[in-house]
Parts: structure tokens; C-alpha cells; sequence
């Protein structure tokens, strides 16, 4: 194919094809498995200001064609990360790679990450940050401002007054006003809406009578739900002018396929990388010989293509 690259409002990456966080760590531990060069981005695990020690365990539970998870959002808080991680990934990585993840109780504890990590990067340093707004583990920040299209701007709104690096606004689509909530990151000038599709479920140890995961309910990932994912992503692609960049059960090339028909710019990998850490460069392969097959001379002809 004539050109790999694609843009992402005014962010340029390699490829459409991009590690979701929390499952592909810090970027750099995948090196002995896979090529992360030739990835188009990453999305390193979620930080937060203050340490976090997670929910209770157990934390990971299968589910036929899937898995439910239930981490929230466990890291060692901003000063570490960013005195012992930041520079593994920066050795490990070209900064167009780099996106930082930030997570936080309310927007003046998102801001205080993001403030944190302007004091060592610039935008020559990583792509943009990811506000995760998306994680629905969390009593507290994360997923729940998902619910609310204004939580989202206001964050958005809040942290662009920082910072001149672009910004993704990261959301789940468990609620019924998504579209509302994609439309309000739009508004607050965010690059791009990234979604994650992961529905809410609850598996019972019949033997023990008690919930297979700690924290009760978790989310479901995998395959299993792959056609709500397309179906999310097309309404949102349908609803916004900006970029979607879309997760949730994508693990095969003719799967980034499928999704970026239905409105995605960009794909994001999480738990295929569990089962197969090549899963992004042999998904990326394919995509690009699914382009050559077809006559497709840049990826960007796929995005939104469906014929409806």
C-alpha cells in the first residue's frame, strides 16, 4: 500500500494499529516477545497521582469466548512512574509511540498528574496523553465520567488549559447517552474520542456460592463482545467529526478491518496481547495485506466505509 501513516487530528502515527492500556504494560516489557517499533502507538497503564493498590482480589476471571477483569487501576502513583518508568519507555519507544495515560478521583487529581508529568515531557517527548475516563472499575473518577457528557468536557476542558499536548478523551459505552458523552469530548477540543466497549457482567462460583470476582461485577473483553463494539463504534463515528479510535474484542486483521469500516480510525489491541503478544504486528500485517488485496492505497479509506 502507498501510505501506513494515518492522522489523528493533528497527530500523525505509523499505523492505525495501537496497544490498549492495561494490557500491554509499560510498552518496553513486550520487547522480548514483540517488534514494538513497528506498532503504531501504545497506551502505557493508567497513573494516577496518589499510589493505588487495586481491588480486591481475584481480579481476572474467564468467560467463554472472553474474560472479565477487574484491576482498578493499580500503579505505583505519578512520582514513581515517572521517576523509575517514564524513562524504560522512553528508551524503549519513538515518542510519536507514546501516549500517557492519566487517571484521577476529579478533575483537580487528573490535573495534578498531568501537571506532574509537564514538569519532565514536552510534546517532543510523547504523542498525547489519554484521560481516562473509561475505566468502570473505580467507585470514584475513571468510568463514572462516562456517565455525564459535561464531566467529560469539563476535564478536558480543565487539563487543555495546561498543556499545548494533545489530548485523547477516553470513554466507556456502558451508558445510553455515549454519543452524548463522545459529543462532549469533541466539544472540549480533544484529537481524538477513544472507546472501550466492554459490558458489565457477573460470574457466580456455584460451588462456593460466591462471585468469581472480588470487586462482584466486572468487565467483559474478548471476542465475545466484538459486534457491540462495531455497532458502538459506527454510532459514534456517526456522531462526531473527530477521529474514533476503537477497542473491545478486536484480535484478528479482518476485525480491525470490520471496525474500521464502521467508523474507527485506529484500532486498539488489549486482550488478544494476553493470549498472543505478536497479536499487534500480526494483526497490522494483515491489515496492510487486506489494503494490498483490495486496491486500498491508504488506511484511512478504510474508516467508515460500510455501505448502510
Amino acid at each position: 500500500m502507498k501510505c501506513k501513516e494515518i492522522k489523528i487530528g493533528q497527530l500523525k502515527f505509523a499505523n492505525p494499529v495501537f496497544g490498549a492500556s492495561g494490557c500491554v504494560g509499560h510498552g518496553y516489557e513486550l520487547q522480548d516477545y514483540t517488534d514494538i517499533s513497528r506498532v503504531g502507538a501504545l497506551s502505557m497503564k493508567t497513573v494516577t497521582y496518589d499510589p493505588r493498590i487495586g481491588n480486591k482480589p481475584p481480579r481476572i476471571c474467564e468467560v467463554p469466548n472472553g474474560m472479565m477483569t477487574s484491576i482498578g487501576l493499580q500503579n505505583p502513583g505519578a512520582k514513581k512512574y515517572i521517576e523509575e518508568y517514564l524513562p524504560e519507555i522512553k528508551k524503549a519507544m519513538r515518542p510519536d509511540q507514546i501516549i500517557i495515560s492519566v487517571g484521577g478521583n476529579d478533575n483537580e487529581d487528573y490535573l495534578r498528574t498531568v501537571d506532574m508529568f509537564l514538569e519532565t515531557c514536552t510534546e517532543d517527548d510523547i504523542a498525547a496523553i489519554e484521560l481516562n475516563g473509561a475505566c468502570p472499575n473505580v467507585k470514584h473518577g475513571g468510568g463514572v465520567m462516562s456517565a455525564s457528557a459535561d464531566a467529560m468536557y469539563e476535564l478536558i476542558k480543565v487539563v487543555k488549559k495546561h498543556t499545548d499536548i494533545p489530548l485523547i478523551g477516553k470513554m466507556n459505552t456502558n451508558f445510553q447517552n455515549f454519543c452524548d458523552v463522545a459529543k462532549g469530548i469533541e466539544a472540549a477540543g480533544a484529537e481524538a474520542v477513544y472507546l472501550v466497549s466492554t459490558p458489565m457482567g457477573l460470574r457466580i462460583d456455584i460451588k462456593r456460592r460466591k462471585p468469581m470476582i472480588g470487586n462482584v461485577v466486572a468487565p467483559v473483553n474478548g471476542p465475545a463482545v466484538f459486534p457491540q463494539s462495531v455497532l458502538k463504534t459506527w454510532n459514534v463515528y456517526k456522531s462526531v467529526n473527530i477521529p474514533v479510535i476503537a477497542s473491545g474484542g478486536i484480535y484478528t486483521a479482518e476485525d480491525a478491518v470490520e471496525i474500521m469500516m464502521a467508523g474507527a480510525a485506529a484500532v486498539g489491541i488489549g486482550s488478544a496481547q494476553f493470549i498472543n503478544p505478536n497479536a499487534m504486528n500480526e494483526i497490522l500485517a494483515g491489515l496492510v495485506q487486506f489494503c494490498d488485496d483490495n486496491g486500498i492505497d491508504s488506511f484511512a479509506e478504510l474508516t467508515g466505509s460500510v455501505q448502510i
